[in-house]
């Protein structure tokens, strides 16, 4: 195990190097996922139907939970397997496989009933518009109700990154995201199925469906690094010990992120249906600025765990300054481009003219706080990958929980249109100095590792 090639990017290439080769492919990953994103508000936009843009708006708080359980299982499990193959522990390694894997059935399964009987009662907490609910829920029931792959997809992907097995993920998930851009118009629109957003729904399944598939396939028939046996399912408590301790963390900040989605759709909404349409568009803004941010943490959480576990603490710091650096710097480039020409972006979303207008000035806001959030996001995966479950759960509860629920509740009821704008920058400031000083004590023990 040791001698296979990604475990030596991790152990023994330059340390930018390493970081390019870890980063690089989710980088891509995560830049395509955007783009299918913005694809994805571009074909809504033109079914000309306000309700429905309005109603993807709606959507994304649930479709979110669904991400945030798997990003939870996910990232506990690749924490706890880059520190137990940077330690060359490899008798536990099976375990946790087949642990995580039965874990996420189990879940998956609880989703799936909840989804059943909750599902309108939570979207009609979030807009009284009666055709808003009814596309919403013609959405969300296909997507929630197929969960199970989508969650599947984002553990076993997590578990190969871990591994150093970057490639395989970048290219099924990118795969993927091409398989729905090209359904899409099939399903939606009238030279095809002529579903509308249901169209768009199964598209985003079928997708989907071929990438757990294919995720699947590796971990059983291809991976080298670790293995999982069909069929071989069993629940070791030590295992869930460490895939809760730092799985719960970021299922909460994923959770509290569904949570924030409903808060900001029913405070959008309370400035009408095309306010409510125009925030969702330019949250696609907010996507898009940040996806070189998500991709380096990403990558830096393999090569922070493998290295923490090896108690190589100078390659360690190495790659937390220069993570730091590179994203930083990244986020005042992107940010100067939204804070300056907003309208641009606004305007390959849709043709609108009060869409637009709306939305520039909510892309406004995002682009302020960019910088901030490549601090944030850095140190928060680096709490992540040395497991440190309990500064994971604290800035994840004060980001999204704490202090952003609590803004975008009261600033829009004070300052109208105004307070939605501001509460995103507000809130990555207040989460950025929070995860630095908490971070101090993290710094001074890598320093004394031995």
């Amino acid at each position: 195990m040791g001698s296979n090639k990604s475990i030596s990017i991790l152990r023994d290439a330059p340390v930018g190097k390493a970081l390019w080769y870890l980063s690089l492919p989710a980088v891509l990953t995560t830049l395509v996922g955007t783009i299918h994103n913005l694809i994805d508000g571009i074909y809504v936009s033109s079914l000309n139907d306000n309700a429905m843009i309005a109603a993807t708006t709606v959507a994304l708080p649930v479709i979110v939970v669904s991400e945030a359980i798997g990003e939870g299982i996910g990232v506990g499990t690749a924490s706890y397997l880059g520190r137990l193959l940077g330690a060359k522990d490899e008798s536990k390694v099976e375990r946790l496989i087949a642990t995580s894997i039965t874990l996420m059935f189990l879940v998956s399964i609880i989703l799936l009933v909840a989804t059943i009987v909750f599902l309108r009662p939570v979207i009609s907490f979030f807009t009284t518009d009666p055709m808003v609910i009814k596309h919403s829920y013609d959405y969300l029931l296909i997507l929630m109700c197929s969960s199970i792959f989508t969650i599947s997809k984002q553990v076993v992907s997590n578990m190969l990154r871990a591994a150093g097995d970057v490639n395989y993920p970048m290219k099924i998930i990118i795969a993927s995201i091409v398989v729905n851009i090209v359904l899409n118009p099939i399903f939606m629109f009238d030279f095809g199925f002529g579903l509308k957003i249901r169209g768009a729904a199964i598209a985003t399944v079928l997708a989907e469906v071929f990438a757990s598939f294919a995720m699947f396939y590796r971990l059983i028939f291809r991976d080298d690094v670790i293995k999982w046996r069909l069929g071989h399912f069993v629940l070791c408590i030590n295992s869930i010990k460490e895939i809760i301790n730092v799985g719960i963390p970021v299922f909460i900040r994923n959770g509290l992120s569904s949570i924030s989605y409903g808060l900001f759709a029913k405070s959008s909404g309370m400035f009408g249906t095309d306010f409510l349409a125009a925030s969702g568009l330019s949250r696609k803004g907010e996507y898009f600025s940040r996806f070189v941010i998500m991709g380096v943490a990403q990558g830096y959480q393999s090569f922070a765990a493998y290295n923490y576990g090896a108690k190589n603490k100078q390659r360690l710091m190495d790659g937390l300054k220069m993570a730091l650096k590179f994203t930083i710097g990244y986020g005042f480039l992107m940010g100067g481009f939204f804070l300056f020409f907003p309208h641009v972006f606004m305007r390959i979303l849709t043709s609108d003219a009060n869409l637009i207008a709306l939305g520039k000035n909510m892309l406004i806001g995002y682009a302020i706080s960019v910088p901030f959030v490549a601090i944030y996001q850095i140190l928060a995966y680096n709490f992540q990958a040395l497991g440190k479950g309990k500064l994971s759960f604290i800035t994840s509860v004060l980001r999204q929980g704490i202090v952003y629920c609590p803004l975008v509740t009261i600033l829009p009821r004070l300052f109208g249109m105004t307070g939605m704008i501001i509460v995103q920058p507000i809130c990555d400031l207040c989460s950025a100095l929070v995860v630095l000083f908490l971070s101090r004590s993290i710094i001074k023990e890598i320093q004394a590792m031995e």
